[in-house]
């Protein structure tokens, strides 16, 4: 067998996936979930409703996104936590100011829960003991569903190389992407060739991402999340490949200065406004579709 039990450890930390999904799932599991309430919906009428009882009464109501069409593209969302004045940067995202709902109901939830693949640049998992997938049962429950794998394809955009330390990395059943350039590729050979469910998608140019996601919906991905962080996020947005944008503004003032996710107003139409309650009351939660 080749999986996370029999063998394949993080070689720092020394957990399995298993161990690393037990400990996320406590985490969704324990985590008090304020409910949303509904300012704004008008969803297009061809948007995806996405949901179950469980998401519903605590969205109040069901999340969209845009359809996953037989199109050149994958359907492409971008989903970040910013401060309320406007910044993204942070040693630890949840300083941000979020709240649980955006962590749990959100993040690692509905914007990821009908997702064929993950995207995240190399910068926000590196040095880290990660696998970006939906851990509360209620969610999983509801991505079982779908009809989809239990964890998303994890797809990761680096233009120096990486090291192959992370569990993202040594998990033989989850698919991993890799989207580079040919010289990184030639730094990576060895650690490519041990792993052969990562599989580069190596782009003509280090900007060419129109490349990259067109290679990736050929393999058959239809639906990505990306997490950011800031510069994949923003090429992303230049190419016009961002459909929806999932933007959860906290209620205090944060982060690093000076890092707001896009350099301009990122732009379109709002579908849905939320805002939190009780302990995430100020916290507001956008979908702009673009």
């Amino acid at each position: 067998m080749r999986n996370a039990e029999c063998g394949i450890r993080h070689s720092e930390f020394g957990l399995t996936l298993t161990e690393f999904a037990e400990r996320k799932t406590r985490e969704a599991v324990s985590a008090a979930i304020a409910p949303m309430t509904t300012e704004i919906d008008r969803h297009p009428s061809d948007a995806v409703a996405i949901g179950n009882d469980w998401t519903r009464e605590r969205f109040d109501g069901p999340f969209y996104a845009s359809p996953a069409g037989e199109v050149e593209f994958p359907s492409t969302s971008l989903v970040f936590v910013q401060s309320k004045d406007g910044n993204t940067g942070a040693k630890n995202p949840a300083s941000l100011g979020g709240g649980n709902a955006d962590a749990h109901l959100i993040y690692e939830g509905l914007s990821r829960v009908a997702a064929d693949a993950v995207l995240a640049g190399a910068e926000t998992i590196r040095g880290g003991h990660l696998v970006f997938s939906v851990w509360h049962p209620e969610l999983v429950r509801l991505r079982a569903s779908l009809g989809l794998p239990r964890h998303p394809t994890q797809i990761v955009a680096t233009l120096r190389g990486l090291n192959f330390d992370g569990l993202i990395f040594n998990v033989p059943e989850i698919p991993v992407m890799l989207l580079t350039v040919g010289g990184c590729t030639d730094l990576m050979t060895t650690a490519l060739a041990e792993r052969p469910w990562i599989t580069p998608i190596v782009m003509p140019t280090s900007h060419d991402l129109p490349f990259a996601m067109r290679t990736i919906r050929k393999r058959g991905v239809r639906r990505v999340s990306c997490i950011g962080g800031r510069s994949i996020a923003g090429q992303l947005l230049d190419a016009g490949l961002v459909s929806d944008v999932y933007q959860t503004t906290s209620a205090k003032d944060g982060g690093e200065p000076g890092t707001p996710l896009y350099r301009k107003p990122i732009g379109g139409e709002l579908v849905v406004r939320k805002r939190g309650t009780r302990e995430d009351t100020g916290v507001v939660f956008e979908h702009l579709r673009r």
